[in-house]
């Protein structure tokens, strides 16, 4: 997808029915909070460095025939995010690893991701290639990692280290893992792009 820059990246938590979650089971831990989502941008994290998707098709395979090849068959992919970062706040990343708060200031290295916790986000590019209108991709939830960080000495110069956080998506309720939003196409409506991944549960009947 011919893209140029990226803008922001709006993260939440869901359930096992991709419903949004807010208040001490949301993304903020705030029984206050009543929106659970998170908006990391140049205020929030001094800025999103990258969002790099892969897996988002499956492997081909050749099917041979009467000494042609008479068929390709595509597996489904399984599509996977590393998501860049300068400065996540800890509290917020710590949460979406669902790492285990002691109330001390310490979050738990357990080795293992909590399955349990999933993740939703979008992300809103700067601009389209050629065009002033930008390009959103969501997925529906994932299960979030960091599986590795550096820290290094200051020289002559700062050595910063980033937040790579790597989320392995989980298929949504009909099967898909997310979706593409084009502002640009016909009949574009930019309030259904947040409903699409951060959606409320319906009240049940009485």
């Amino acid at each position: 997808m011919s893209t140029l820059g990226i803008k922001n990246i709006k993260f939440a938590l869901v359930d096992e029915n991709n419903n949004l979650l807010t208040g001490v089971d949301g993304i903020f831990g705030d029984v206050e909070d009543k929106t659970g989502i998170f908006k990391a941008d140049q205020n929030t994290t001094k800025g999103v460095a990258s969002v790099a998707l892969s897996g988002l098709q499956g492997a081909m395979t050749s099917i041979w025939g009467s000494d042609q090849l008479v068929y390709v068959s595509t597996g489904t992919g399984e599509p996977s995010s590393v998501l860049t970062l300068n400065a996540l706040p800890a509290e917020i990343k710590h949460r979406m690893l669902g790492d285990e708060a002691d109330d001390k200031g310490g979050f738990s290295i357990s080795g293992k991701s909590d399955a349990d916790v999933r993740v939703a986000f979008v992300a809103e590019s700067r601009e389209a290639f050629a065009t002033d209108k930008p390009v959103y991709v969501g997925f529906y939830a994932g299960i979030a990692q960091e599986t590795a960080t550096t820290m290094n000495s200051n020289n002559t110069a700062e050595s910063r280290s980033q937040d790579a956080i790597t989320v392995k998506q989980l298929s949504g309720t009909d099967g898909n893992f997310g979706k593409w939003f084009h502002s640009g196409a016909k009949n574009f409506d930019l309030t259904a792009v947040e409903s699409e991944f951060f959606h409320k549960s319906t009240p049940a009947q009485g």
